[in-house]
């Protein structure tokens, strides 16, 4: 997909995502910088902010939404906004281009995207499978993890747009 560029100027500007691409934001480092091997020249534009410490990839909207849980690993959609440096901000502390982003290819393509975080989270997803709930079967694992993915998008969701439950 082409023709979306981020925003001009000096400073960073919260993007909406869900419309030209989705986010994919992963809070530790250790799996950045795994992914970004496993991917090496095939990823798209990575934003980093060195404050929060997360990275974020693009991808097209609605390529991540069935994907299984992950940890640190949180899928930004409709709903939700990414604050995008201007072309030529390459260095924190703030939201900066860890990888750069051109045109014509700053999507990273989600199935590969999919596959080298599952790879890069998988000793967290197996310290956490032996511990936690150590009776249920792959299938009830997989189906716990796509149910706390939906609730936790749907609270995501509600932080950034302010709507409040009843309960």
């Amino acid at each position: 997909m082409t023709g979306w560029m981020p925003p001009a100027g000096e400073l960073p500007g919260p993007v909406a995502t869900g419309v030209r691409w989705d986010a994919v934001r992963v809070r530790d480092w250790a799996v950045v910088t795994a992914t970004l091997d496993r991917l090496g020249r095939d990823t798209g534009a990575v934003i980093a902010d060195g404050r929060t410490g997360a990275a974020y990839w693009m991808v097209p909207p609605h390529a991540a939404d069935t994907w299984p849980a992950m940890p640190d690993v949180t899928v930004l959609g409709p709903g939700d906004f990414v604050a995008v440096p201007p072309l030529r901000l390459t260095r924190g502390p703030g939201p900066h281009w860890l990888a750069p982003f051109f045109a014509d290819a700053y999507l990273t393509d989600p199935d590969r995207l999919r596959d080298a975080l599952q790879a890069a989270t998988a000793p967290a997803r197996e310290a956490e499978a032996a511990s936690v709930l150590p009776g249920l079967t792959p299938e009830e694992r997989a189906r716990r993890d796509q149910v706390l993915s939906a609730r936790l998008r749907e609270v995501n969701h509600r932080s950034t747009t302010g709507e409040v439950r009843p309960w």
